[in-house]
């Protein structure tokens, strides 16, 4: 599996969601293939110090079967990891902010699923 990015946008102090599909072994993964998950994010003028630095439950993010819900707008085949982000994250307008999930599967780590986040200021701020 390679590393890919998405990129987008969102308004200042406002929950999201990220999500996206990651393979094991060729196979769309499932819960019983991740051991961890990590999530970090940082404001890329701050490499330094993340903005989130979380352990996510598998169980929590990572979904058995591809979903196809209308929030998944890239694809008709789905995603199989989503992850809402607080609304405490992103709190600087105009900063582009860098999240990475790195899923650990008993044989070693995936490449990272990469975003990269512009906070838009809102004017009621």
């Amino acid at each position: 599996m390679m590393c890919t990015s998405t990129t987008g946008f969102v308004y200042e102090d406002s929950t999201f969601t990220l999500m996206s599909r990651f393979e094991v072994n060729g196979s769309n993964g499932v819960q019983a293939d991740c051991v961890s998950i990590q999530m970090k994010a940082w404001k890329t003028t701050d490499f330094d110090n993340t903005v989130l630095d979380a352990a996510l439950t598998v169980s929590s993010v990572v979904f058995d079967a591809l979903q196809t819900d209308g929030r998944w707008t890239r694809d008709g085949t789905g995603y199989n990891f989503r992850y809402d982000v607080a609304d405490t994250i992103c709190t600087d307008a105009g900063a582009l902010y860098l999240f990475e999930a790195v899923i650990e599967t008993s044989g070693g780590s995936l490449p990272p699923m990469v975003w990269e986040v512009t906070c838009k200021e809102t004017r009621s701020s």
